[in-house]
């Protein structure tokens, strides 16, 4: 079957025109976001990023949350993460605990890890709160990402929200904010292109 000028035309049209955004992009894009979000304007060389466990009430809600903030980086696509296995063993080696490094002994993890930034944040709210006479989950999350080389923050977000529903539970609740702080993110990226 021979195909024409024109279909050729049309096909290659189609599928720009559903080929634009892949299945992540929209993820992102179609979020309705109300993160508080800076990002620098300079340019940035980042490409390799260590994701810190948050700073939390508890060690396991600090790295539940960095462990979202994993899947939504990866979904974003911006970065090549490194595995968290070569952050504790480092950390073991120079006897330093992941949980409230302090953000110089942070990038100092992160160079030793091959890192060209890193990600730490704090989990400044996390649990529920009295609505209509019933709780509900209540998150508020803050993270930034500092370059190892210059210690310059290179973008920063932070967002707090109260779950519509109380059956939604502590952790869908730190999943939407999650995604909403990287939806802001990622938008905030696109517009900066």
């Amino acid at each position: 079957m021979k195909i024409g000028p024109k279909t050729f035309f049309l096909m290659g049209l189609a599928l720009f025109v559903f080929g634009c955004a892949t299945a992540d992009e929209k993820y992102f894009l179609k979020a309705e976001t109300k993160a508080n979000v800076f990002v620098s304007p300079d340019k940035t060389s980042v490409q390799k990023v260590a994701i810190m466990p948050f700073k939390a009430p508890t060690e396991l809600i600090g790295s539940s949350v960095s462990d979202l903030f994993v899947t939504e980086m990866l979904r974003a696509g911006k970065y090549t993460l490194v595995e968290r296995s070569q952050l504790t063993t480092v950390l073991k080696e120079s006897e330093l605990s992941l949980a409230g490094l302090s953000a110089a002994s942070a990038v100092e993890v992160g160079n030793m890890v091959g890192a060209d930034a890193v990600i730490m944040g704090t989990v400044d709210e996390y649990g529920t709160v009295p609505y209509r006479g019933d709780p509900y989950a209540s998150i508020g999350l803050s993270a930034r990402l500092t370059d190892c080389k210059s210690g310059k923050v290179l973008w920063s977000v932070d967002y707090a929200g109260r779950a519509e529903s109380r059956r939604t539970t502590l952790s869908e609740q730190s999943r939407l904010i999650v995604h909403d702080m990287c939806a802001s993110l990622f938008k905030k990226w696109r517009e900066m292109e």
